[in-house]
């Protein structure tokens, strides 16, 4: 890899955290449009990825020409759409009308985990004693969000409840991003790039969404200004252009870099949701948050994975 100028380490350093502000200005974002929307949660997922697939396209296009999915290419990425768009989003809404953004930010946290534990089964994995810890440092500090956590403005059944469709989704992403790998190591060098796959994954699961907004019949809602833009903010900044200055960053300061990131978009989630919603600040949203954190590098220090085939 061609060692970045000054300039362009400074732009690209701005570039991903901005993605990390994105992704945690969200949870603010989606609390809002939960809240306010609460009879039409299909059509807003359905409408953000109407504002995110436009920008997907055009940068695929952009990038790599017309790259069209194989014959083969279409199971994996109807089981890819299903987990990281239609079920993910499903989590992510119906959550957000129940908790506090802020908690919800954490609780997301807990997806590397799932992503390990799920390795265990799919793949020629095995947890180390140092990996095992983590599981139990992360899990304590969901716990803890869970049972403490300083949002008592919302009723605590209700907490749970939101809390816990959080970590379906997280789950749902989980499941994606283990399909992703058994798809990437399977197909080796005729896979879609990871621009396509997103891309084509993102169109699959718009289509999903149709029939359940059909039903909740959105055109019987007087749409505001507001509420457009945050599902804008949603599709081209939370998920196309995050997706993009994403996809640079690894192009240019390397994955591990660049996934680093990824760490503070929880600081985001909570700061902006207490400055936007008035939630809470609490000392139980830090120690949760470092125990999460700290979870999660312990997991992430196992090997990478490899498909077993039967014998």
């Amino acid at each position: 890899m061609e060692q970045p100028s000054g300039r362009q380490l400074l732009i690209i350093n701005l570039m991903m955290l901005s993605v990390a502000m994105f992704w945690g200005v969200a949870w603010p974002v989606g609390r809002i449009l939960a809240t306010d929307l609460v009879d039409y949660p299909f059509s807003v997922m359905f409408l953000r990825y109407t504002f995110a697939l436009p920008v997907l396209f055009v940068w695929m296009w952009y990038r790599e020409g017309n790259t069209k999915p194989s014959q083969a290419d279409w199971k994996p990425l109807f089981l890819m759409a299903f987990t990281s768009v239609f079920l993910y989003q499903v989590g992510y809404m119906f959550g957000m009308q129940r908790t506090a953004a802020s908690d919800a930010s954490l609780v997301i946290g807990f997806n590397p985990v799932f992503v390990a534990i799920l390795s265990m089964w799919f793949f020629s994995h095995r947890m180390s004693s140092e990996g095992l810890v983590g599981v139990g440092l992360s899990f304590t500090g969901i716990l803890l969000i869970f049972l403490a956590s300083p949002n008592v403005q919302i009723d605590f059944n209700e907490r749970i409840m939101g809390n816990s469709l959080i970590m379906f989704g997280a789950l749902a992403y989980a499941v994606y991003i283990i399909s992703m790998r058994s798809y990437v190591l399977e197909k080796g060098s005729g896979q879609l790039s990871s621009l396509a796959l997103i891309t084509w994954v993102s169109l699959i699961g718009w289509f999903m969404f149709i029939p359940f907004v059909v039903y909740e019949g959105p055109w019987n809602h007087a749409w505001i200004s507001d509420e457009w833009l945050l599902i804008a903010y949603l599709g081209v900044l939370s998920t196309a252009l995050s997706y993009v200055f994403f996809a640079i960053g690894v192009d240019v300061i390397g994955a591990t870099r660049a996934s680093s990131f990824v760490n503070v978009v929880p600081a985001f989630g909570i700061l902006s949701s207490w400055f936007w919603l008035d939630e809470e600040l609490g000392w139980i949203q830090l120690v949760s948050f470092g125990l999460i954190y700290l979870g999660v590098r312990m997991v992430n220090t196992q090997p990478p994975e490899s498909i077993v085939k039967p014998k």
